[in-house]
């Protein structure tokens, strides 16, 4: 725009740089493939629960191996909200991109490392210390990648605004793609070598090829442009973290929302397998080929329940899908605990409960990116998606083991129930997008950065 034009400061729309328009298509192209792989990293680690169990742990009674194994699997999340932390001030700070291609990076090498470990029988006691820290650097990497990846692909689509509930859940969907990988590569290994040959080195394939996540890093690294929306430093806020608290009730009904989705996730279609081969009696013929078939059809369903979100409003359609949830979950997980029942039902009880999550999730991205102001947008949806994920994600598996070998039928239902309610309790509860919680002087200084960053752009 020349000095010459007559368009007054009022009419120019916010703009945070022209320099993004570039190659929007192949960032979020190189964003979503990197979400697609680095999901697949972190879950692989629970579809081989239980020969983890047998190869870092000594032989134990009943299921107290797996139980240690499950254990490990939710420590990795406590380290997420320190990972959301840190890639969050990274990219309030310095860029989007920046605090992406670094998570990328921080999945790939303790992933690949994982492959390589020493077992039980080579190391005793020091291959379960060597386990434990690989799994906390992937959970330190995690807690940063999605919500940087949603950031940044919503951001750079910022003139469609009305139509982030549908963009955000292709995000959200490649995540799981990444998830339904790694279940597919444990159905394929475990129905191909023996068990003893998966004792052996067949558990050891999936970590190793993690390492091709970072090729994806590579390309927003050296391929694309940093995203402009912190380029402007008059847009940087000085602390970003203590201007993500200052959220309050916003805050905590990010670190609540979430709840409902990843404990039903990793319940549904993470925990599921294991639960449907060594609770179920009898055990459940072909269980990754049932739950890859129910969570692929939960993939379809994300762009769906976003573009309704997109129509319909998104709390609207949050609530339908958490209620539905509420209600189905104990009848779902009692249909899914009698292995006597056709394998096409349990597929049924696991799509309708994956579709009542897709209501929930998908929505849920566009929802946390808009209830925070820009300047602290990555670090405070960070916050909260991943405290809701150490707690909720994190312990269900756990939990719905210890719960499984005493009420193997409906139990862990009543857990995800349980869950529900809590997520359903803090969507009702937000401000509305935020703005409830802002004073007039710090609105005053938001007005301020965006007619700045208008002014620099004339």
């Amino acid at each position: 725009m020349s000095s010459s034009s007559t368009t007054t400061d009022d009419e120019i729309p916010f703009q945070p740089t022209t320099e993004k328009k570039k190659k929007p298509r192949f960032q979020t192209a190189a964003s979503i493939a990197g979400n697609v792989l680095e999901w697949y990293d972190f879950a692989v680690f629970g579809f081989f629960a239980d020969i983890i169990s047998e190869v870092f742990f000594p032989p134990q009674r009943g299921n107290l191996a797996l139980i240690e194994s499950f254990g490990i699997f939710g420590g990795a999340f406590l380290m997420r909200p320190i990972g959301g932390i840190i890639m969050g001030w990274i990219g309030d700070k310095y860029g989007r991109k920046r605090a992406l291609e670094l998570s990328i990076f921080l999945m790939a090498f303790p992933t690949f490392a994982m492959g390589c470990l020493p077992t039980y029988a080579q190391a005793g006691n020091w291959s379960i210390v060597l386990l434990i820290i690989v799994r906390l650097l992937q959970g330190l990497s995690v807690g940063g990648q999605l919500m940087s990846s949603l950031v940044f692909t919503l951001e750079q689509n910022e003139d469609r605004t009305h139509r982030w509930g549908l963009i955000g859940s292709y995000v959200l969907a490649a995540a799981n793609v990444g998830t339904l990988l790694g279940n597919l590569v444990a159905a394929f290994l475990q129905n191909t070598l023996s068990r003893d040959e998966m004792l052996a080195y067949g558990w050891r394939l999936p970590f190793l090829s993690g390492v091709v996540v970072s090729f994806c890093g590579l390309y927003l690294r050296w391929a694309c442009e940093e995203d402009g929306f912190t380029n402007n430093e008059q847009h940087i806020p000085k602390n970003p973290l203590r201007t993500a608290l200052r959220s309050g009730r916003t805050l905590l009904s990010a670190c609540l929302v979430p709840m409902v989705w990843s404990g039903g996730f990793y319940i549904t279609f993470v925990w599921m397998p294991t639960f449907m081969k060594d609770f179920v009696v009898p055990p459940v013929s072909q269980p990754f080929v049932i739950n890859s078939a129910a969570l692929f059809v939960m993939c379809l369903l994300f762009p769906l329940s976003g573009w309704l979100s997109d129509c319909c409003g998104r709390e609207r359609t949050m609530k339908v899908g958490g209620l539905c949830f509420i209600v189905i979950a104990p009848l779902a997980m009692m249909i899914i605990g009698n292995g006597n029942n056709p394998p096409f039902l349990l597929f049924l009880s696991q799509s309708v409960l994956g579709f009542s999550l897709s209501l929930w999730g998908a929505p849920m991205m566009a929802w946390l990116v808009e209830s925070f102001a820009p300047d602290a947008r990555l670090t405070s949806v960070a916050i909260g998606y991943n405290i809701a994920h150490a707690i909720a994600g994190g312990l269900t598996p756990l939990v719905a083991t210890v719960i499984a070998d005493v009420y193997p039928i409906a139990g862990p239902g009543f857990l995800l129930t349980g869950i529900g309610i809590v997520s359903l309790v803090g969507l009702l509860c937000v401000a509305p997008s935020g703005k409830e919680e802002r004073s007039e002087e710090e609105n005053h200084d938001l007005e301020f950065v965006v007619t700045a960053a208008d002014k620099d752009m004339l």
